[in-house]
């Protein structure tokens, strides 16, 4: 294949996961997806902002027609608007697949509602139809960011998450509000909602400027750090938002900051490929996925832990998630895996993989794997999502309040 016909093969095979693994019996959780293929009664809130995104490629791409994807996405929305469990307009973060309640003592979860807003705001634009503004509309509205706004270090920062169990997910001591955003990490886009919809925009931009900035560099490579550096991180606020040549205030420019972590993220497997035979040129990115040890957020230096944790395993998504900001790296990679007939599966390249000791292949998808492979193939072929996202008023507003501009070229 050639690339484009690599890069449009990934991109259906990870819009063939959503159709396949969501929810469209005539029910409560109608549109709801799950989090793994291997708990098909469990959907993650943070899906659905996928499967939402996942319809504009289809149409954009003639995978399904207008008709089709208008109906999937009017009763998406009614799901989330009527039956999904929330809090003050933030969804919880697990839900049953049919009825769309609250599983467990999940958490009510800022930064997955965030993700599941992105694709409503995405359709939203995308669509220009009346039924689907409305519905969008209630739901976006409905949120109180407000009630997240705290005080910590002298500083206005948010809350991560509410849970009003003793004994929920995330709780330590009383339960209620959970943890901030004290740092940089994939919150990013949240700022941006918030100053699209918030009428002080003195607070939107002090929410902005409140988190922290820690610069670090691994060999010749300078970004600003995640606290774990974990690569998914960087990742997921730019398979929407498109800041390609974009700066703020300070000149920071959020694009090259996820593709110096990319290049230092190569660097650091190429330094460590002695010790886990997994890593090379072509197999590199540490981040969160599936392991032989179980679920596993891997981290690589520089972090604020002082250390790496990683048992070898590598996630295809991580090079896939980084080629719209490092193609000349990600692009070699992806087809390297593509020449293993082993990291191919049902709905295109693997979930993860471990050749340290026995070769071990994961056959678990996850939406957010299969999501960040479906929007940044999306990104780097044509741009049908970000373009929607981009357009949509919220985010002009926000982007013009937080002053992020283009820079102009000379």
């Amino acid at each position: 294949m050639t690339n484009q016909m690599l890069i449009e093969h990934i991109q259906k095979t990870a819009f063939d996961f959503f159709m396949g693994e969501t929810n469209y019996k005539s029910e409560p959780g109608f549109g709801m997806t799950v989090d793994h293929t291997e708990k098909p009664h469990v959907a993650s809130i943070a899906s659905v902002g996928f499967t939402l995104s996942a319809y504009v490629v289809g149409v954009a791409n003639q995978y399904m027609t207008y008709e089709d994807a208008r109906e999937k996405v009017i009763q998406t929305l009614i799901t989330l608007r009527d039956h999904v469990s929330h809090y003050q307009g933030f969804f919880a973060h697990f839900v049953d697949i049919h009825t769309a309640q609250r599983l467990g003592h999940c958490e009510y979860s800022t930064i997955d509602t965030a993700l599941a807003l992105n694709g409503v705001i995405t359709v939203d634009a995308y669509f220009k139809d009346d039924t689907i503004h409305q519905l969008a509309y209630d739901i976006i509205h409905r949120i109180d960011f407000d009630m997240l706004v705290h005080t910590h270090e002298g500083k206005p920062r948010l809350y991560m998450a509410y849970n009003p169990d003793k004994d929920g997910d995330y709780v330590h001591g009383r339960p209620g509000f959970i943890h901030h955003w004290g740092m940089f990490a994939e919150q990013l886009m949240m700022y941006v909602m918030i100053a699209g919809l918030h009428k002080d925009h003195n607070l939107s931009n002090a929410l902005y400027e409140g988190f922290d900035r820690i610069y670090k560099s691994y060999q010749q490579h300078r970004f600003i750090i995640t606290p774990g550096n974990t690569l998914f991180v960087y990742q997921f606020p730019l398979a929407w938002l498109d800041l390609k040549d974009v700066v703020d205030r300070q000149g920071i420019s959020w694009f090259n900051n996820a593709r110096n972590a990319t290049y230092a993220h190569r660097a650091f497997c190429l330094r460590h490929q002695k010790a886990f035979k997994t890593f090379n040129k072509y197999s590199f990115g540490l981040t969160a996925g599936y392991t032989p040890s179980g679920y596993y957020v891997a981290n690589a230096l520089p972090n604020m832990l002082g250390k790496y944790y990683t048992n070898g395993t590598i996630s295809p998504s991580a090079m896939v998630g980084s080629l719209p900001f490092a193609k000349e790296i990600c692009l070699p990679a992806i087809k390297h895996m593509a020449n293993q007939p082993e990291l191919w599966g049902k709905y295109g390249l693997v979930g993860s993989y471990n050749f340290e000791k026995e070769p071990w292949i994961s056959t678990r998808d996850y939406a957010l794997d299969k999501g960040l492979e479906l929007l940044m193939a999306n990104a780097y072929l044509t741009k049908d999502v970000q373009n929607a996202y981009m357009s949509h008023p919220i985010i002009q507003t926000g982007m013009g309040v937080l002053g992020w501009k283009k820079i102009e070229k000379q």
